[in-house]
């Protein structure tokens, strides 16, 4: 057999989430998009992490977000929907050398025919120094501001980690992400009152009774930790979104099954289906998970080995105006080298 490429390797993920009749409940009529799409953003020196974005509900699409933790200087993509990159890039490879553990990349509606210009990720973790640089490269020096100032109002336990946006669409917000700790995500599971006062405290007003009790719920019910999400518009007001993405913190492809079979993760699932905001679609994306070796040729030069993986990683569930939406499963697609 021949040594695969990373455009291979990107092949063979998607086709293994679509096979055994997956395909349609999946991915609807986007599958061939969701795979040509995004291969010309398979650059960097290593293969990034590619996130599947799957609804729960209503019509099957995909969105594909793809992100890198290191690439050289000159690295570019050759596709329109990637915009003017090149600085971001740029200054990503001098920064990433100085800073470990920071990231970014793109996310594509591929389920969308018209196919938008892509949104930007940035995850600088805890590195808020490197949050104006990032923005001034990619020439929206305005919203690295916007990121900062959200930042410093978050309260203990809720500090931000990454962002994302769409470039040049007039009004559009900043989603701003960030991990709930241990300790605050206990306390609000057992307490309306301390995300009330979290809530308050960030100027999110858009929330109601209901809402804080699904919301004690879901932080009660999570395997792991969880990351929050609020859009931040341009005159620092915060919109009628909020969203948790509860984390499943499955470690080994082996254990999918039994944990979503009798397991917390299968647990969160069943109460968003009593929710109404999931079908049964959610074990077909579970089925998808996939772990194999194989040769492939290094952008470097050279063959290696790679261990791919396709794995559930977190659902998300999300309120506007307080009212919850239909959730989206998300599922990590890795190649790691082995030695």
């Amino acid at each position: 057999m021949r040594a695969l490429s990373y455009e291979d390797v990107y092949q063979v993920l998607l086709l293994q989430a679509a096979d055994e009749g997956r395909g349609p409940a999946l991915f609807g009529d986007c599958l061939d998009r969701a795979r040509m799409v995004p291969l010309p953003f398979l650059v960097g020196e290593s293969f990034p992490d590619v996130y599947l974005e799957f609804p729960l509900l209503g019509e099957p699409y995909l969105d594909v977000t793809l992100l890198y933790s290191e690439v050289q200087p000159g690295t570019r993509v050759d596709s329109p929907l990637a915009g003017d990159h090149g600085a971001m890039f740029d200054w990503f490879a001098q920064a990433s050398k100085a800073q470990s553990g920071m990231s970014f990349g793109f996310e594509l509606d591929t389920g969308n025919p018209q196919m938008p210009e892509a949104a930007v990720h940035f995850q600088p973790r805890e590195a808020m120094s490197f949050v104006r640089p990032f923005f001034d490269a990619l020439g929206e020096p305005e919203r690295g501001m916007l990121y900062e100032r959200q930042a410093a109002r978050m309260p203990e336990g809720w500090s931000l980690a990454f962002c994302g946006m769409f470039r040049r669409r007039e009004n559009a917000p900043l989603r701003v992400c960030g991990y709930m700790d241990k300790a605050q995500q206990n306390a609000c599971a057992s307490s309306g009152k301390c995300l009330d006062q979290a809530f308050r405290c960030v100027g999110f007003t858009a929330y109601t009774s209901s809402m804080l009790e699904q919301v004690q719920r879901l932080l009660a019910l999570a395997p792991g930790g969880v990351d929050f999400q609020f859009d931040v518009y341009p005159d620092g007001s915060l919109g009628d979104v909020f969203a948790i993405d509860a984390q499943f913190q499955i470690k080994q492809p082996h254990v999918v099954n039994e944990m979503f079979e009798s397991g917390a993760p299968g647990r969160v699932m069943h109460q968003l289906e009593e929710w109404g905001i999931a079908d049964g679609r959610w074990r077909q994306g579970i089925q998808a998970t996939f772990a194999r070796a194989l040769p492939i040729e290094l952008p470097q030069g050279g063959m290696g080995r790679y261990a791919l993986t396709v794995m559930p990683q977190w659902v998300k569930v999300r309120w506007t105006k307080g009212v919850l939406q239909p959730s989206k499963l998300y599922l990590c697609a890795q190649g790691t080298v082995l030695d």
